[in-house]
């Protein structure tokens, strides 16, 4: 069917509204739109167990996925990023190292940081400024370079930051607030090593 078939049949767009079809099929989507917004769905608490029946065969079911989803644990990966972010956040939140960035917190707490992310400390390579220093006697071969391990700890802390903040906060708030001070006698064991 063409479009002057249509029209012969229809009487032609103007009698619709509009004699443009762009007009009209914009008219058209607009109540369209309207009308779905009219008729959306508005979730209450009032009308929640209403909605529930509709989806689950008994209320137990509801409840069962009401629980698995409100006491996720978190995974064991995501409690170490969280730990070493949280000790690069404290670092920085110390009067001292108020001007510092993270890259000069995680260099100074390098020792740490390298355990919290689960590198070998004494695998990896000294950095260029301590050879250059001449501080530490280089080796002929490190299994990791200093620069890339601090990239990638550095690189964790923004993903952590930006991609799961909700998550992390969550997490200080239901099970760091009660494992603070075996993190710092952890911390310290580390440095006496």
């Amino acid at each position: 069917m063409t479009l002057k078939e249509a029209e012969k049949i229809t009487g032609g767009l103007d009698l619709w509204g509009t004699s443009d079809p762009k007009k009209f099929y914009k008219n058209v989507q607009e109540e369209l739109a309207d009308l779905f917004y009219q008729d959306r769905i508005i979730y209450t608490w009032n009308n929640l167990g209403h909605y529930a029946k509709s989806m689950y065969d008994t209320a137990q079911d509801a409840m069962d996925v009401l629980v698995a989803n409100t006491n996720r644990p978190f995974k064991e990966k995501d409690k170490q990023r969280f730990y070493l972010v949280k000790f690069i956040e404290d670092q920085m939140n110390i009067k001292n190292n108020k001007d510092k960035g993270p890259r000069t917190i995680v260099n100074e707490n390098f020792k740490i940081c390298c355990s919290l992310h689960g590198v070998d400390f004494t695998k990896v390579s000294p950095s260029k400024t301590q050879i250059n220093k001449k501080l530490v006697q280089r080796k002929s071969f490190y299994e990791h370079e200093h620069d890339k391990i601090c990239e990638q700890i550095i690189e964790k802390r923004r993903r952590v930051l930006e991609e799961k903040k909700s998550e992390y906060n969550r997490w200080i708030k239901e099970e760091f607030r009660f494992k603070a001070k075996e993190f710092k006698a952890i911390c310290q064991k580390i440095l006496k090593k």
